[in-house]
């Protein structure tokens, strides 16, 4: 995952890594509720399904209390051009799951659109964030691992910004999405967003 540069070209972002080193519109409401429901008895073949489930540590659900995101995270790679893929939906994030799971040595990334054709998309208001402010990770295993926004940065599109795969032995974040002005030349914005946050 390391040593790989990125270029911040379509809205959200592409990925341009070297030859074969690769490895193998309103936000929710913040209310978690909670839901019973009933225990199924237990057998051998749900056993290991729960043990799985108790273990996961990928990310599930981004909560940003000043913006007001509470969004699914969609695990998401490389599309067929070695393109970080954005996510599928809106309202989601992207975590890129080449890289490092939020929480663990490295920086971790996720991505979000800035907005949607139908108005507002998940990371609309992220130019909001100042230093302090609260990141917060849901885990499959339901975990929550807590980050402070570090600072914010605009790029150009298409900027090679190596520094988010350069290795580390702290857990940091960046939150990405588009800046700047509508290209219709290109189809995307002109800028890129970086917000980055560093385990609390």
């Amino acid at each position: 995952m390391f040593g790989r540069t990125l270029v911040l070209g379509l809205c959200v972002l592409a990925a341009v890594l070297p030859d074969a080193t690769l490895a193998p519109r309103a936000p929710a409401p913040l209310a978690v509720v909670p839901v019973q429901v009933a225990a199924a008895p237990a057998t051998a073949s749900s056993a290991p399904s729960a043990a799985r489930a108790a273990a996961n540590p990928a990310p599930f659900r981004l909560m940003i209390p000043r913006i007001g995101v509470n969004a699914t995270i969609e695990a998401r790679g490389l599309d067929a051009n070695r393109n970080i893929e954005t996510p599928s939906d809106f309202h989601d994030v992207a975590w890129y799951n080449l890289g490092p799971t939020p929480g663990q040595p490295g920086n971790a990334l996720l991505n979000g659109h800035v907005d949607w054709w139908t108005g507002s998309a998940v990371f609309t208001r992220l130019g909001e964030l100042r230093a302090g402010d609260s990141v917060i990770v849901v885990r499959g295993d339901g975990k929550l691992v807590t980050f402070k926004v570090t600072s914010r940065s605009t790029v150009t599109a298409g900027a090679r910004v190596a520094s988010l795969f350069a290795p580390s032995r702290v857990a940091t974040l960046t939150l990405i999405t588009c800046a700047g002005v509508w290209d219709p030349a290109t189809f995307s914005n002109t800028k890129r967003l970086l917000v980055s946050a560093v385990l609390a």
